[in-house]
């Protein structure tokens, strides 16, 4: 899970550009002739020069009774998570990581996590996913990219201000697709994730400028060559196709009530083909981009 393909999820769903410049943002108020809700675009990891957040996300975070979020944060904080997850992260039946790459694409692994200070021998039983993430979250550590995101922002405010909460997945469906992507895949999903690392933090900064001006046509462009490559493809069905139909379900359910509830999802499920935006419009509500104006 590196830079074209992980960062994506983790980073943006993630820059120097002026806000007073920009005239929208990545908040939408979606709504039918009788209910209403916002869904706002985050970024999972923001750099701490990104806040103050677009005031567009306040305006719905005031107007919102409930805040909805892809997973209960919270439990990331739970002594029991460190177990689950690497339950999920560690194969489980014998299978090491250098048994499951060719020997290229091992080697090719060690020598970029040495660059970054990461001993493959230590990460042997684990899965290529979560080396990956290791890696990633290391290289956005090291440029000064891996701040409080945009979902932490909001349940924490919304712990201090009683707002109701609610989620569209458990954490243990998160790890159970996060770490499985590879499965069949490994030796295209190392070389198609080590290609871009190097550029982590061009992609990044475009991922940032895109996402606080809510553009959602140079999010969709940062994320065409998924669809390149039999890894890129099945990574974009899974992690994003699969769960925009699930959450839209959930969305819909949403709008048959009057509470007006603020969803907070990674701003590539809001871009490119069968995002949810695009999948709430065709079912007949109307979506408005909320504007500075």
């Amino acid at each position: 899970m590196v830079t074209r393909f992980i960062p994506r999820l983790i980073a943006v769903g993630l820059l120097f550009c002026s806000q007073a410049l920009l005239a929208q943002s990545a908040v939408w108020q979606v709504s039918n002739d009788q209910h209403q809700l916002f869904i706002g675009g985050t970024v999972h990891l923001l750099p701490a020069n990104e806040f103050p957040l677009p005031a567009e996300f306040d305006k719905a975070y005031q107007q919102a009774e409930k805040l909805v979020f892809e997973v209960d944060i919270s439990k990331m904080m739970d002594p029991s998570i460190g177990p689950m997850m690497l339950n999920y992260a560690m194969y489980q039946d014998g299978r090491t990581l250098s048994s499951v790459l060719s020997e290229e694409s091992y080697q090719r692994l060690q020598q970029a996590a040495a660059a970054l200070g990461v001993d493959t021998k230590a990460l042997a039983p684990f899965k290529p996913d979560f080396v990956l993430v290791q890696m990633l979250q290391l290289k956005l550590q090291q440029l000064g990219m891996a701040g409080e995101g945009v979902d932490m922002y909001f349940f924490n405010k919304g712990a201090q201000d009683n707002k109701n909460k609610a989620f569209l997945e458990t954490i243990e469906q998160q790890f159970a697709l996060l770490f499985s992507i590879s499965d069949g895949h490994e030796d295209d999903w190392i070389a198609q994730n080590l290609d871009q690392l190097d550029e982590t933090e061009q992609f990044m900064r475009q991922t940032l400028a895109a996402w606080r001006s809510g553009d959602r046509e140079a999010l969709t462009e940062l994320v065409s060559d998924m669809h390149d490559t039999e890894v890129g493809q099945r990574f974009y069905q899974r992690l994003l196709t699969e769960r925009n139909q699930d959450w839209v379900e959930q969305i819909d359910a949403m709008l048959q009530t009057p509470e007006v509830e603020f969803v907070l999802v990674g701003a590539l499920h809001l871009a490119g083909p069968d995002n949810v935006l695009d999948l709430l419009a065709e079912r007949g509500y109307q979506v408005r981009q909320l504007s500075a104006n």
